[in-house]
């Protein structure tokens, strides 16, 4: 599938170009913080939820983020990357119900497939 540029930005000779799949990336990045916090936050309060959303930020930042500096590479990186995704939708199961989990399992999905391998 091609990408399609949604946005360009030139600033101080830095450009910016970035998809409506990137936008999808970013915002389930997003979530996936969102759902470890209210998971840690249910399970052991404040303390909880910031060591919770603070691994997540971690984990992806060193194994999963585009300039991660220890990748995941192969088929590993897809298969780590929904398996992190589908564990904050379950999190945020008994805070948000089963449309919004539902739906980001599959966006999760669509993402994942959609990204290939790294």
């Amino acid at each position: 599938m091609e990408k399609r540029t949604v946005f360009t930005m030139n600033t101080n000779s830095v450009h910016l170009r970035f998809s409506a799949w990137d936008v999808l990336a970013f915002g389930l990045e997003i979530a996936a913080v969102v759902g470890a916090g209210v998971w840690g936050q249910q399970v052991a309060g404040w303390p909880g939820l910031i060591a919770a959303a603070l691994t997540v930020v971690f984990f992806w930042g060193t194994f999963l983020s585009p300039k991660a500096p220890r990748p995941i590479t192969g088929i590993a990186w897809p298969l780590t990357k929904l398996g992190v995704l589908s564990l904050a939708a379950l999190a945020l199961l008994p805070a948000f119900g089963l449309l919004p989990t539902a739906t980001l399992l599959a966006l999760a999905l669509l993402n994942v497939f959609q990204g290939g391998t790294r």
